[in-house]
């Protein structure tokens, strides 16, 4: 199993083992800035005798993997050695194609996939701005632009004669297989027709699959789901003329729908072929949801026209790939947890709890094995093992535990179904020691944050047993609720910590959540948190003062001024000049402190330049007085 990794390093599994050594390391050119990174990954249909690897990723010019520049996303092939097929030939990186802008860190380069002629298929985003209205995402609707398709290239990068829009040439719209996607990076080829179906992740309302059809166009931005997109039709008179879009074969809301299909960011799957599971699944369509947690279902008929949608599995932690391994089974990456799981059909589910779980000697606990089901019906069988050579066949037993000191045993229930089947599940009992009680001092529970602000946060926890515990056993995470899905970020041990709040999208869409961990000497911990909401900020910084312009050579221009003060905290600074040509000022760079060099001037030349600041929520100042500078 190759695994490649958001930072651009692949992996090889190999004999249930992760190799020591990288197919390859690219993680000094490659960009992680937000959705960036390495996004896919595909063997050439050669690759047993040439052994081709096809990538694709965001290029990192600078050297710094979270620069927030605009970047370029790139098509690559490199070659396995020969010699060892499980690292990458030395300088074997060939660029395919090259020129994919990356603008807001989204919406590029995803999956490939290889059709049965050879010929490959990718997809491009939008690459606009995730939480604005953004013409940028007109580019959909342009088949002389790379943005928001699906294209269809020879392995050398070169336009198939037969596309839909091939005019004799390699031009952009030539290698077009199908138009108008917001995001399309995870899709399959059907396994009779060949077309692509893919995930379209919605924006503001819709979450879509399509079926790329040969020439489509899918109504991107103008139209989102199964209707017009009210923000991008209000504001450019260019969807009028977009007519003829394919609808989706199906659609579900961000609010206001089925719990169980409640979500914002779907993920493309794969059809399943394999003979493990059910025959009901065969030929099925399996996709997900990032923020809903969940795996779907999609039921074809013959002509590969949606007959019925199903769930399939919940709680399956921010999957971002689905697919069908070589052993009939279906494997998906659980981003937040950094995992490859793999589904296996496993028969009967145990679930174990008990109550309580902690406490002094002699401890009576009750055991429970409500949840626990056969999926396909019939009677479970129950075995408990209490871990102090104690045993049961109860359902649902009472046992009492006894130590000295502290001690620790774990329970374990297995059930069995008339196949023999079995399914295992554990609990943990603590004996002689109670949980500590952690308190979150600072900030309290509802206090508002402005973007750009500092949040500083101080707890400490005291224990039944042991008084009050050392920083060391303190640990924090801050929690991002955005939408119906969480960003988890850890927030490091100790007694205190801060971090940045970040304007993520629109105001109300987003909260933090800081959580306090204790854990003992015994091993039993305990968590408290506190809600923070985001507020808005409407208010500007102050103006930039005392700006100066001193000629450093004829190549060369050096802004300073003073700093501005804002209510949450100055972003940076916009620099914008007049002169050299221009009789009006353009804006032509940006600074995060208060100097700034132009070294796109030339001699001779007179130029006059000012600065706003600019805040996190994307209020700006006033300008600064105007300061003026001749090169000699």
């Amino acid at each position: 199993m190759f695994i490649w990794q958001k930072n651009g390093i692949v992996r090889v599994l190999k004999d249930g083992a992760l190799l020591p050594t990288p197919f390859l390391d690219f993680s000094s050119k490659v960009n992680t800035y937000n959705d960036n990174g390495m996004l896919g990954l595909a063997f050439g249909p050669d690759f047993s005798d040439t052994g081709s690897v096809y990538l694709t990723y965001v290029y990192e010019p600078n050297g710094n993997p979270n620069d927030t520049r605009t970047k370029m996303a790139r098509l690559v092939k490199v070659t396995a050695d020969p010699a060892n097929p499980d690292v990458a030939l030395a300088g074997s990186e060939a660029t395919i194609l090259g020129d994919f802008p990356v603008d807001y860190g989204t919406h590029v380069l995803g999956t490939i996939r290889f059709a049965r002629d050879g010929t490959m298929f990718f997809g491009n985003g939008d690459g606009a701005s995730p939480s604005s209205v953004d013409a940028n995402a007109l580019g959909a609707q342009d088949l002389d632009s790379v943005r928001g398709k699906i294209f269809r290239v020879n392995r050398d990068g070169t336009a198939p004669s037969d596309n839909p829009f091939y005019d004799g040439t390699d031009s952009i719209r030539s290698r077009v297989w199908c138009y108008g996607v917001r995001n399309p990076y995870r899709f399959s080829l059907h396994p009779t027709t060949g077309e692509p179906y893919f995930a379209d992740v919605g924006w503001d309302t819709w979450e879509e699959i399509d079926r790329g059809v040969r020439g489509g166009n899918f109504g991107w931005p103008c139209y989102e789901g199964n209707g017009p997109q009210p923000g991008y039709q209000s504001r450019f008179g260019q969807c009028a003329a977009v007519s003829s879009v394919i609808a989706p074969i199906i659609t579900y809301p961000h609010s206001g729908g089925d719990l169980n299909s409640a979500g914002t960011c779907i993920v493309g799957g794969d059809f399943y072929t394999g003979n493990r599971y059910p025959p009901s699944y065969e030929g099925n369509y399996f996709y997900a949801d990032y923020s809903g947690n969940w795996i779907h279902r999609l039921v074809l008929d013959a002509n590969g026209n949606l007959a019925s949608a199903a769930p399939f599995a919940n709680g399956i932690l921010a999957p971002t790939c689905v697919e069908q391994g070589p052993d009939g089974l279906l494997y998906y990456v659980s981003f937040s947890t950094g995992e490859i799981r793999r589904i296996r059909y496993n028969g009967p589910v145990a679930v174990a709890s008990a109550t309580p779980s902690y406490g002094y000697s002699p401890l009576q606990v009750s055991f429970s094995s409500l949840g626990s089901t056969n999926p396909f019906g019939g009677t479970l069988t129950y075995s408990w093992d209490f871990g102090d050579a104690a045993t049961s066949s109860l359902a649902n037993p009472t046992h009492t535990y006894s130590a000295s000191g502290v001690a620790t045993f774990t329970a374990t229930l297995t059930v069995r179904d008339s196949n023999n089947l079995t399914s295992s599940a554990t609990v943990k009992i603590t004996v002689g020691s109670l949980p500590p009680t952690p308190t979150i001092f600072t900030p309290a529970d509802g206090t508002g944050f402005l973007p750009g602000q500092t949040v500083s946060y101080q707890g400490s926890a005291a224990d039944p047993d042991e008084g009050a515990l050392p920083p060391s056993s303190l640990k924090w995470t801050v929690l991002l609720h955005h939408n119906t899905h969480v960003h988890t970020f850890v927030g490091g041990t100790g007694s205190e910590g801060s971090f940045v709040a970040e304007k993520h999208d629109i105001i109300g869409t987003f909260s933090y959540e800081i959580v306090l961990t204790a854990t003992d000497s015994s091993g039993l911990a305990a968590s408290t948190s506190v809600q923070l909401p985001i507020l808005a900020d409407t208010t500007s910084p102050t103006t930039p003062s005392g700006l100066t312009a001193a000629t450093a050579s004829s190549s060369q221009v050096d802004l300073s001024w003073g700093a501005s003060a804002d209510d949450a905290a100055v972003a940076g600074y916009l620099v914008e000049r007049q002169g050299g040509g221009s009789a009006d000022f353009v804006q032509i760079g940006t600074a995060t402190d208060t100097t700034y060099s132009d070294t796109s001037v030339t001699a001779n030349t007179s130029y006059s330049y000012r600065v706003r600041a600019i805040d996190a929520s994307g209020n700006v100042s006033d300008y600064s007085a105007v300061a003026s500078a001749t090169t000699p």
